[in-house]
């Protein structure tokens, strides 16, 4: 587990590079960071159980996230790093 002692810069520089788990607080259930450019080597999208969010902006406070639903309506969100409480590497399945 990751938080103790980290700054806003260090913990925007692991969810950008890194695949983690975390929790955000008042929110329940665990997300993760998934990467879909292999290349950019950066995290494109935030996922929980079963729904997931494409980043339009890592900033220099909070991610800047969104998705459309069905109907083409575009819904966006924040999470600011201050309410990210705690996060761990994802392992890799052999």
């Amino acid at each position: 587990m990751y938080r103790k002692g980290k700054d806003i810069k260090e913990i925007r520089e692991i969810l950008k590079t890194t695949k983690v788990e975390f929790t955000v607080k008042g929110k329940s259930g665990v997300f993760r960071t998934a990467c879909f450019d292999k290349k950019a080597k950066q995290n494109g999208s935030i996922w929980n159980a079963f729904y997931g969010m494409n980043v339009s902006k890592w900033g220099p406070t909070c991610v800047t996230l969104y998705t459309f639903d069905m109907l083409s309506k575009k819904s966006t969100g924040k999470i600011r790093y201050s309410d990210i409480e705690n996060f761990s590497p994802i392992k890799k399945k052999k």
